[in-house]
């Protein structure tokens, strides 16, 4: 049996207007694929209410204070609903100065599941594969679905761009390094979804992205 088209839907959310996205099966789907819930929790809740569905799987691909921030609400909200980041940050997400949090009081998440290069998260009836990006910070990942086509890249790959190192556990050559792995590796028609900005092609951005230059 043929799986459904995946349907995306993207949230621009919080100060640094951070691209969310809400993924689900068909139309008619009623579980939840989140990637980076990153503010605003009560436009999460809205949608799920107004899509009559649930949140079944939070992936992040780091820990920043941006790419987290709607996590804890979500999560207190569909309980059942299971949070997973690279084994890698665990202390970002523990320490609200790592992930730096500028706002006032401390957010801090508790993950589900630690992952690592190569995991396979099964959602609808496919996989998302789990390529460790660090670079931007040391345990970004990307997550890849080879039978759409689609890289959420969060902050590695941008239109044209890709994440500043010059925040904790930032490094350059690793970020460099991650951007030749991830390019180099998938099809040149895969979708990227980045976490700012518009979307690109793995084939796009292995032409024309700056770190090549």
């Amino acid at each position: 049996m043929e799986s459904s088209k995946l349907l995306i839907g993207s949230l621009v959310v919080g100060p640094v207007s951070t691209n969310s996205y809400i993924v689900r099966e068909g139309e008619a789907g009623k579980e939840l694929l989140l990637i980076d819930p990153g503010d605003e929790p009560g436009r999460f809740l809205a949608i799920f209410e107004e899509l009559h569905a649930r949140p079944e799987i939070i992936l992040l691909t780091h820990g920043h204070y941006d790419h987290i921030m709607a996590v804890n609400e979500i999560k207190e909200a569909y309980p059942s609903c299971r949070v997973m980041i690279a084994e890698a940050e665990r202390p970002m997400v523990e320490n609200s100065e790592l992930n730096c949090n500028f706002f006032p009081g401390e957010y801090r998440i508790e993950p589900d599941r630690y992952l690592k290069d190569g995991d396979e998260i099964e959602a609808f009836g496919r996989s998302f594969r789990v390529i460790a990006s660090p670079g931007h910070t040391a345990g970004s990942v990307c997550y890849y679905s080879e039978e759409d086509g689609v890289l959420f890249s969060g902050d590695t790959i941008f239109l044209n761009g890709y994440g500043r190192v010059d925040l904790p556990t930032g490094d350059r050559d690793r970020l460099f390094a991650s951007l030749e792995k991830v390019l180099g590796s998938l099809p040149e028609e895969t979708v990227v979804l980045p976490g700012h900005g518009d979307a690109t092609t793995v084939g796009h951005e292995y032409k024309m992205n700056g770190y090549l230059f």
